[in-house]
């Protein structure tokens, strides 16, 4: 980034934002260089000015959640970070309607949904990241999805223009959410059913257990590394490799979940991308099937994931 153009947003920017931030601790990964320009809109005030600064200055930009599903380049991101933060992160409720903000954690949401009696995002218990993050890729897991209780989303549109979204015409699928890739996610309203406190407690501890015994908690990761293949499982697919237990660098396929790689040992970005395409390029070695990335590279100047097919 040219440093004119750094300068005027140190001086212009509407809200709280830094030069050089180091992005690794923003991550679940804990992987990544830092960013040229940080900034945390507190507001939808600061966040739509700033987002107009950023038009103007015809800059690079990335919106990050709570830094779930990505990998950050060892470089990091030669343009400006967004990070919203205080209003954008609360979760309010009328009647059995939850309302919530972007930033909010996953994990707000669905406590704060437990607290208040109503049940339906039990699923997603436990699953880091944001809300607006989760909505971006209909994150979910043990047969639910962030996209089954959602009634509307508030967005901006590349043109500045700010409109409401119907959950029917967002066209979510597996792991996406096609009509919110180009916008910046804002608002979003859930409607639950009533439910009873303890039933509703048990359900998310069932989750919760279910994360503990199956996935490598005690390790930072990014979640799932490959979406699931047409009637199949990445992480069979992975296990038939004998993908289990590789290591390249730092990076490692751990031993109790083959489908979410980890950060074992001061892993860089590199190692996990090497790790990655040692994967896919045995996998599609021996089945013909090339797996499809769930984890969304930041940084990098080309797709770091290609391999030979």
């Amino acid at each position: 980034m040219q440093t004119a153009v750094r300068d005027r947003f140190l001086k212009h920017a509407p809200c709280r934002i830094s030069a050089d931030v180091p992005l690794a601790p923003y991550t679940s990964f804990k992987i990544g260089g830092p960013a040229a320009l940080f900034a945390e809109p507190s507001t939808l005030s600061e966040l739509r000015e700033l987002l107009n600064l950023i038009r103007n200055e015809a800059v690079d930009s990335f919106y990050l959640g709570h830094g779930s599903n990505i990998l950050i380049s060892d470089e990091g991101f030669n343009g400006i970070v967004v990070r919203s933060c205080g209003e954008l992160a609360a979760v309010k409720i009328h009647n059995n309607i939850l309302e919530s903000g972007p930033a909010a954690k996953l994990l707000k949401l669905t406590t704060f949904a437990a607290f208040h009696e109503l049940s339906g995002l039990e699923p997603l218990s436990g699953i880091p990241g944001s809300v607006g993050g989760g909505l971006w890729m209909n994150a979910g897991a043990y047969g639910g999805e962030i996209s089954n209780a959602l009634i509307d989303v508030d967005v901006i549109t590349p043109n500045d223009e700010m409109i409401t979204l119907q959950a029917a015409e967002i066209g979510f699928g597996y792991r996406s959410a096609p009509l919110l890739q180009d916008k910046v996610i804002l608002h979003s309203r859930f409607k639950l059913a009533r439910g009873s406190k303890d039933s509703i407690y048990s359900e998310m501890r069932r989750v919760w257990r279910l994360r503990r015994e199956k996935q490598p908690l005690e390790y930072p990761s990014a979640g799932s590394i490959f979406k699931r293949p047409a009637g199949d499982y990445a992480g069979r697919l992975i296990e038939a490799v004998n993908g289990k237990g590789v290591r390249i660098g730092g990076a490692m396929v751990p031993h109790k979940h083959a489908g979410i790689f980890i950060n074992y040992d001061h892993a860089t970005a590199e190692d996990v991308v090497q790790l990655i395409r040692e994967i896919r390029q045995r996998v599609y070695d021996k089945f013909g099937i090339l797996l499809e990335n769930e984890v969304k590279p930041v940084g990098f100047k080309n797709d770091p994931f290609e391999i030979k097919s």
